[in-house]
């Protein structure tokens, strides 16, 4: 189970935000490009993590499986809630919103995830999926990492962008837009796709 790796290890995973401000920052103004004013509430993140995401785009509730990052997140003002992506543990039709930012790499199975999200949205409700493309700059380094032992990165399946609209198009979900952020000034590291349920 790869979110165990997080549970003693928060501290350090939060400080990587401020070790790489730039790229965080550049992923934090894509999401916020794409969500502007349409974020309605209740608004969910699934992997909210140290809530690096949730807080600063005030997303209130955030679900994450391991504990200890739900600490900060839950400092940060978010309303915390301990789950799997594959089980979400809310009724039906319970959010207007949904985010998730580099959650799909780190899950056992993402379709089962996504099927999750399906069932937690209301209709005309909005996800905002968020991945670092296999393939890309950053994730061709991570991947390089995950290879050499990286704690983190050595769990991580990363996957196309193809690969993650043929998932939202095999539920039925409408991708609509989407942003992404360039390192390189080639190609994107860091891709946000806005989809609706129909």
């Amino acid at each position: 189970m790869s979110w165990k790796i997080f549970e003693g290890m928060a501290e350090e995973y939060d400080s990587w935000y401020d070790r790489n401000s730039k790229i965080y920052q550049m992923e934090l103004s894509c999401i916020s490009s794409l969500i502007g004013g349409n974020k309605e509430s209740p608004c969910l993140e699934v992997g909210v993590g140290t809530g690096r995401f949730a807080g600063p785009l005030n997303i209130e509730i955030g679900l994450d499986a391991a504990f200890s990052p739900l600490l900060i997140a839950r400092r940060r003002g978010i309303e915390v809630v301990r789950g799997m992506a594959e089980e979400l543990p809310f009724i039906d039709s319970s959010f207007k919103c949904l985010l998730i930012v580099v959650t799909l790499c780190f899950v056992n199975n993402p379709l089962k995830a996504l099927k999750e999200v399906k069932r937690v949205l209301r209709r005309r409700g909005r996800l905002y999926l968020c991945f670092i493309p296999r393939g890309s700059p950053l994730g061709s380094e991570y991947t390089r990492r995950g290879v050499r032992g990286d704690p983190i990165y050595s769990k991580a399946n990363f996957l196309m962008r193809e690969d993650v609209l043929k998932l939202l198009t095999s539920l039925n979900m409408l991708p609509m837009r989407e942003c992404h952020t360039l390192i390189d000034k080639v190609s994107p590291n860091f891709i946000c796709i806005e989809a609706i349920l129909p």
